[in-house]
């Protein structure tokens, strides 16, 4: 694979994401701060630390996303009363009220866009499977699951 496919590949996953978030229609956050709701909505109750360390985001950048989405409703801030210095970050009820009732499954986005439930599972399948080989690893870790190279076990480059 070279970096132009690798490049589209990831940019086709993002269109991908944004239909099974918001609806035709919405005013769409930018990428970066789809992440940092996303984050935000799998992690409630985290600090900006937290959305950092996941989404690899700096910090100021992280905290004027995180002011620019409280001002517009879609999350809410609180002190933390253990240590008054840290805020939490959390959904607003706005956000938490929408995203059940307008989220559609990934898989029914799949076969819309590919054509068939077969295609869209396989696709499901396949991009389980990236993730377990790309996320669920430390950034220069060579053991586990990432550190094969391309065209071993019989995958072709």
């Amino acid at each position: 694979m070279d970096r132009q496919r690798l490049h589209r590949l990831g940019r086709r996953l993002v269109e991908l994401s944004r239909q099974v978030q918001l609806e035709p229609g919405d005013i769409r956050p930018s990428p970066a701060e789809e992440l940092i709701i996303s984050d935000v909505m799998f992690h409630s109750n985290s600090t900006v630390g937290d959305v950092v360390a996941r989404t690899g985001y700096a910090q100021s950048y992280v905290s004027k996303c995180v002011a620019d989405l409280v001002e517009r409703g879609l999350l809410v801030t609180s002190t933390d009363e253990s240590d008054r210095r840290r805020t939490i970050i959390g959904p607003s009820p706005m956000l938490q009220s929408a995203t059940p009732r307008r989220t559609p499954p990934l898989a029914r986005i799949l076969a819309d866009d590919l054509g068939s439930d077969e295609a869209a599972g396989r696709a499901l399948m396949l991009l389980d499977d990236l993730c377990d080989v790309l996320l669920d690893r430390t950034p220069g870790d060579s053991s586990g699951n990432g550190g094969g190279v391309a065209g071993e076990q019989g995958h072709s480059p």
